[in-house]
């Protein structure tokens, strides 16, 4: 009998447990992208780097402009990785 009661009691908290997960949004953290307020990041554009592939907001971008068009980069590394990878193919014949 005691059993029972035990595992009744251990079903009850996984169904309990699982009905908070699917119901509840207070355990969802959101977090801004660059730690600045959310509301001003509503609506700018995302640009794709072409070195990583990440996208990241047009304001948050490193540019470069190549043969007459804007490119942009996640990071300073990823803009001198790219010129460098450039720079080596130019180079070879």
């Amino acid at each position: 009998m005691l059993i029972r009661a035990i595992v009744a009691a251990v079903i009850f908290y996984i169904l309990y447990r699982l009905a908070r997960l699917l119901f509840s949004d207070s355990g969802r953290v959101t977090r801004p992208l660059s730690g600045g307020n959310p509301a001003s990041l509503q609506g700018e554009d995302l640009v794709e780097d072409p070195q990583c592939h990440t996208y990241i907001p047009l304001s948050a971008a490193h540019s470069l402009e190549v043969d007459g068009r804007t490119l942009y980069f996640c990071s300073r590394k990823c803009l001198d990785d790219y010129r460098r990878q450039k720079r080596s193919s130019q180079e070879a014949p």
